[in-house]
C-alpha cells in the first residue's frame, strides 16, 4: 500500500469520529463556531504531534524488528478500544460539572461538552471537546511512529480533516437520522485494518 495511502486512511481513522460527534451536537440543536472548530483540530493535531515525537524519541531503544509489529498491536488495540466503547450501553447523558474531568463521557453523550447548558460550546467547553477528541489521536500518534507514519504530515492532515468533519457534522447533524451515529465504529475499524496490514 502507498505511503500516501496508507497515511491518508490513518488520518482518516482518527479523524472520523468528529463527524459523527459534530453531528450528535447538531441534533442537540448545539452551536460551534468555525474558530472555535480550528482550535479543537489543532488541538488534536497537537496532541497527534506530541505523542508522535515521543514515539520517535523511543523508538531507537527497541529492537527494530519488533518495533512495527509493537505498533501495529497497539494500533488493533486502540482499535478494540474504540469498538468496545461504542458497543458499551451508554448511561443517560447528564451536561454537569463531571464533564470537566471526565472528557470520556463526551465521547458516548457529546451533548454533555455543554456543561452550561447554554447551546453553545465555548471556553473551556472548547477545551473539554478537544480532549474528548484527542482521547484516541493521543493514543495513535504514539503507535504510529513504530509503523512509519510521518508524523508532520499525519498531524496536518489531521488537522484537516478534523475541521471539515466536525464542521459538515454540526451543520449538518439536525437535518440527519441519529443513527449517524454509527459512524463511530468506523475508527476502531480502520485502525484494527491498518494494524492488521501491519502485520502481514
Amino acid at each position: 500500500m502507498g505511503t500516501v495511502l496508507f497515511t491518508f486512511l490513518f488520518g482518516l481513522a482518527v479523524s472520523v469520529d468528529s463527524f459523527g460527534i459534530g453531528c450528535m451536537i447538531g441534533l442537540k440543536k448545539i452551536s460551534i463556531s468555525l474558530k472555535r472548530i480550528c482550535v479543537i483540530a489543532l488541538l488534536s493535531g497537537s496532541c497527534f504531534l506530541l505523542s508522535a515525537s515521543f514515539g520517535q524519541w523511543v523508538k531507537p531503544f527497541i529492537d527494530q524488528t519488533h518495533a512495527e509489529r509493537l505498533g501495529a498491536l497497539a494500533l488493533i488495540g486502540i482499535g478494540l478500544f474504540l469498538l468496545f466503547q461504542f458497543v458499551k450501553s451508554p448511561k443517560k447523558p447528564v451536561a454537569d460539572e463531571k464533564a470537566w474531568v471526565q472528557p470520556t463521557r463526551v465521547l458516548q453523550s457529546p451533548e454533555t461538552a455543554d456543561v452550561d447548558q447554554s447551546g453553545h460550546i465555548k471556553g473551556m467547553e472548547v477545551l473539554i471537546l478537544g480532549l474528548a477528541l484527542s482521547l484516541d489521536t493521543f493514543a495513535a500518534g504514539f503507535s504510529s511512529s513504530f509503523i512509519g507514519i510521518a508524523p508532520f504530515q499525519a498531524a496536518s492532515l489531521i488537522v484537516i480533516m478534523t475541521s471539515i468533519m466536525l464542521y459538515t457534522g454540526v451543520k449538518t447533524g439536525a437535518k440527519l437520522s441519529k443513527k449517524v451515529n454509527n459512524i463511530s465504529v468506523l475508527p476502531g475499524m480502520l485502525l484494527i485494518i491498518i494494524g492488521l496490514i501491519k502485520l502481514v
